[in-house]
């Protein structure tokens, strides 16, 4: 994981945003820069568990900054403040100026409050949470600056789709601490109840979408049998009736139900006697 760089006492002079007494200190404390448009609709959830899970090897975090929508300021602001009393809170209110999803301003007005903190002495170490690939500059940036290991924490979230191909196959490990989406949270990922009847028709309504999300999210890039899946399936939804199943009629039921919307996400059939398919980078990156 990141060696760690800490921070001086208050009140002395900062030569450089990293130096060898500030890396022994132990009052290093760590600040969370938080895009939370880029976490959508569960974002607090997710921010809440970030922090409950806050990896050992990092500073302790002391200062949460959120990145929110410019008509949103007080209420995020009321929410952090009550929901996290140890840490100082900061709401930054971002102004859109396009009306356009696929980009939003947050990015960059985060990376150059980071950059500046880091220089001032403000912090001397650097978390992001944000499955946005743009980040990757800052890293580079933060990086450029340290005297020894890079001051960086990447907190991502393994929501289905939304990790960028250019993190998991360009930026190192060590520097990434992984929150996990709750299951429940969202209407696309949440698994099936038990059902109380063997009837089909009055069993809720089946979740095989999410399956094959987690079967793109959780499968790596390459080769794999029908039959890889069922871990999978069995981890998430233990009670569905595929989760019992074995061989043969669960090759069948995944073909059936799954391997149309796989294909639809981009993973290929690649064999036929017996049946196997390919997890592709193509698959891997679609939202």
């Amino acid at each position: 994981m990141v060696e760690l760089s800490s921070q001086p006492s208050e009140g002395k002079p900062v030569d450089s945003p990293t130096t060898a007494a500030a890396a022994e200190s132990p009052t290093a404390k760590a600040k969370l820069y938080v895009d939370t448009e880029n976490l959508q609709n569960n974002a607090q959830v997710l921010i809440e568990r970030a922090i409950e899970s806050w990896p050992e090897q990092a500073p302790p975090l002391a200062q949460l900054n959120l990145y929110v929508q410019a008509d949103q300021v007080q209420l995020w602001d009321m929410w952090a403040e009550s929901r996290f009393p140890h840490l100082g809170v900061m709401v930054r209110g971002v102004q859109h100026f396009s009306e356009q999803p696929a980009k939003n301003s947050a990015d960059i007005a985060l990376a150059i409050d980071a950059i500046a903190e880091f220089m001032a002495g403000a912090t001397h170490f650097v978390a992001v949470m944000s499955d946005d690939s743009d980040f990757i500059a800052l890293y580079a940036k933060l990086k450029q600056l340290a005297e020894g290991s890079t001051p960086f924490l990447w907190v991502l979230t393994d929501r289905p789709g939304t990790r960028s191909a250019t993190i998991r196959d360009y930026f190192p490990n060590d520097y990434i601490h992984v929150v996990r989406a709750p299951v429940m949270d969202s209407a696309a990922s949440a698994p099936t109840p038990a059902p109380e009847s063997s009837d089909d028709a009055e069993q809720p309504a089946e979740p095989f979408a999410a399956m094959a999300a987690a079967i793109i999210r959780e499968l790596p890039v390459g080769s794999f049998r029908s039959t890889d899946c069922l871990p999978i399936i069995k981890e998430h939804w233990p009670n569905h009736r595929m989760a019992s199943m074995e061989g043969t009629e669960f090759g069948k039921e995944f073909a059936s139900k799954l391997w149309p919307l796989l294909k639809e996400r981009g993973v290929k059939l690649v064999g036929t006697g017996p049946r196997r398919y390919e997890m592709t980078e193509a698959a891997k990156a679609t939202k």
